[in-house]
């Protein structure tokens, strides 16, 4: 196995594993089913482009792709946007040589903070980057879908 980086030029090499954590996140989501369901790649790489910086690890056996980890720096302000290994990879220590790739790079950026997201329903996650010195800081809630903001108009208007 071998990491290798890719700069935003490449980033279409990680598209076939970047759906299937999408598909991972639409099957463990119990709010945002409807956000994965309409998430394509190509929005998602538009977003993740108008940072500073921006580079992917891509882990590779025998020449195919099996995981990766996109890493971005907006000023001072490094992130973790996105990770992903295989099912038949994972527990190989994969992720963890993915994360430390993306985390030294962060460093080298000099970033004065580094975060990672945990989408809802993958919070087994948060056991893997714990063991970097991850660590909760806040909890960010979104309203679930336009029912519920239904809800809340029908309260609020007479």
């Amino acid at each position: 196995m071998k990491i290798i980086a890719i700069d935003r030029n490449e980033i279409g090499l990680i598209k076939p594993l970047w759906e299937k954590l999408n598909a991972h996140h639409l099957a463990a989501s119990r709010h945002f089913k409807e956000h994965y369901a309409k998430f394509t790649f190509e929005k998602r790489m538009e977003d993740l482009k108008k940072r500073d910086r921006l580079i992917a690890y891509v882990a590779q056996d025998n020449g195919e792709n099996i995981g990766y980890c996109v890493a971005s720096v907006d000023a001072l302000n490094g992130e973790i946007d996105s990770l992903f290994v295989e099912e038949a990879y994972r527990g190989k220590g994969v992720g963890e040589k993915l994360a430390s790739s993306a985390l030294i790079w962060l460093e080298e950026k000099r970033c004065v903070t580094k975060r990672v997201s945990i989408a809802e329903g993958n919070e087994d996650a948060l056991k893997f980057y714990k063991r970097f010195g991850f660590a909760k800081r806040l909890t960010v809630m979104q309203m679930r879908d336009r029912a519920a903001k239904r809800k809340i108009s029908d309260k609020l208007l007479p």
